[in-house]
């Protein structure tokens, strides 16, 4: 009889595992995300999922500068960025492991070390942006294959043309699948840059007129404050 109570229980074990590693991989979906008001999120469980969305956010619009960016590069450039950010990425880690530790353990963790990361994360992609929008003279930049930094300023302001952008309006679709991945990730990167938001829509999942719309507002609160080069394809 213990050995069949014994299986039972073990059963009963496995099914809870399943039924909770189930609900944990829903609760990280965008789809959850976007049913949750980030804005007005207060319960540790909703502050962690849109503080991972914000991270995952941010880890697509880094990505997406740096294939840019490793795309403008000589070979050696090249394999040095790859080196530079190889060291990158385990610096981030052991830094927010740094900022975070005190908190090991507490229900608060996991949001601390997501918005530590993503912190970093912006700060990296802001490094590489430069990069790629370095004004010509400028002693901080590497060289790009086209000589110049007039084709990195150029190149953005196609990516965003006006019409496309209010044709897009009605569209709810995942801008990634209304516009494509390599369109998504532009726009991603863009609205991370320059969003004001603590929680910026600035995700694939999202439709892409909602980045857009965060992409302008963001432009135009930065003003004539040394904007990004393609804000100046989103003014109206």
């Amino acid at each position: 009889m213990s050995g069949k109570t014994s299986f039972l229980s073990t059963l009963l074990a496995v099914a809870i595992f399943a039924v909770s590693a189930g609900i944990a991989i829903l609760l990280t979906t965008p789809a959850a995300r976007a049913a949750i008001d980030c804005a007005a999120a207060k319960t540790q469980a909703d502050l962690a999922t849109c503080t991972a969305g914000n991270a995952a956010s941010a880890d697509a619009g880094l990505n997406a500068v740096y294939k840019a960016l490793a795309g403008r590069l000589a070979p050696a450039d090249l394999e040095r960025l790859r080196d530079a950010q190889r060291a990158w990425i385990p610096f981030r880690d052991k830094e927010c492991a740094f900022r975070t530790q005190p908190y090991a353990g507490g229900s608060v963790y996991s949001t601390l070390v997501a918005t530590c990361k993503t912190e970093l994360t912006k700060a990296r992609l802001a490094q590489l942006q430069h990069q790629l929008q370095c004004p010509q003279g400028d002693l901080s930049c590497v060289r790009q294959s086209g000589g110049s930094a007039a084709p990195a300023k150029a190149a953005p302001a196609k990516a965003a043309p006006a019409a496309p952008a209010q044709a897009s309006q009605n569209d709810t679709r995942p801008c990634v699948q209304s516009a494509g991945k390599a369109k998504s990730d532009q726009y991603v990167s863009q609205c991370v840059q320059v969003s004001p938001a603590t929680n910026p829509p600035c995700n694939g999942q999202n439709a892409c007129s909602m980045m857009i719309d965060e992409i302008k507002r963001g432009c135009a609160m930065i003003g004539n404050d040394n904007p990004p080069a393609f804000c100046s394809a989103y003014k109206d």
